[in-house]
């Protein structure tokens, strides 16, 4: 159950105009972006799994945090879409699926039926959507896409995903880690399902990664799951690919 603290509702702090906005921003038009606004909340989410089909009258946008899907292994950051987007289905035969918040999450509630009245006479919220769906077949290609880059890159193009910080945290009233990029949720374990590789070579290429300055030694928190990343363009780089200078 939700209490006030896990909800901040648009009519609270001009949430409604920056609600607003980011929709707008997303190439939804005004009027739909207001509708949808009316229709959304700012939602935490507590760590553990959930049933997200338990009430699939809404669905959600990752703010800041990292779930991880309870039927795959895939972990997913902000800007992903939870629930069933299929809005031109009844909500009585959307799909039940189970989640697992690694870490407190927020994310933007917005009603289905909301959304999906928007979406059925407004072509600018189908776009939306679509770009959705079409950034989310991007992240398993390039992040979760089975290729043959060494394993150092892809658990780097793994960290360097999971790190993004959008301007919509601060837009939105909700404060990432610091100024520094964080991942904080997974477990090492999390990480080498999500790619399907061993334990062992994602603790080597973690190793790597601080033995080169490009994380933090140690994670300032729980260690082993928590990632701060101090040089954020090097990791960008070795997650194209490029070696690291040996030490």
């Amino acid at each position: 159950m939700s209490t006030p603290f896990d909800e901040i509702r648009p009519r609270r702090n001009n949430l409604g105009v920056r609600l607003t906005q980011h929709f707008v921003r997303r190439g939804v038009g005004a009027e739909a972006a207001a509708g949808i606004a009316a229709g959304s909340f700012i939602h935490r989410h507590p760590a553990g799994q959930t049933m997200l089909g338990r009430r699939p009258d809404y669905v959600d946008i990752i703010v800041a945090g990292i779930v991880c899907d309870a039927d795959s292994p895939r972990l997913w950051a902000s800007d992903h879409w939870l629930g069933d987007l299929d809005l031109f289905q009844e909500s009585n035969l959307v799909l039940r699926t189970w989640v697992d918040f690694l870490c407190p999450t927020w994310t933007i509630r917005i009603s289905r039926d909301v959304l999906r009245s928007w979406a059925m006479r407004d072509l600018s919220v189908q776009r939306m959507v679509h770009n959705v769906l079409t950034a989310r077949l991007t992240v398993q290609e390039i992040v979760y896409g089975l290729d043959q880059r060494p394993t150092l890159a892809r658990v780097a193009q793994l960290l360097d995903y999971l790190s993004h910080q959008p301007e919509s945290l601060k837009e939105l009233g909700v404060r990432p880690h610091g100024t520094t990029p964080v991942v904080h949720g997974p477990t090492q374990r999390h990480l080498a399902e999500a790619l399907g590789l061993s334990l062992g070579s994602v603790e080597k290429s973690m190793n790597t990664l601080r033995k080169h300055g490009v994380l933090a030694s140690s994670g300032g928190g729980r260690a082993n799951r928590t990632y701060r990343i101090m040089k954020h363009e090097m990791l960008d780089l070795v997650a194209q690919g490029a070696a690291l200078e040996a030490a």
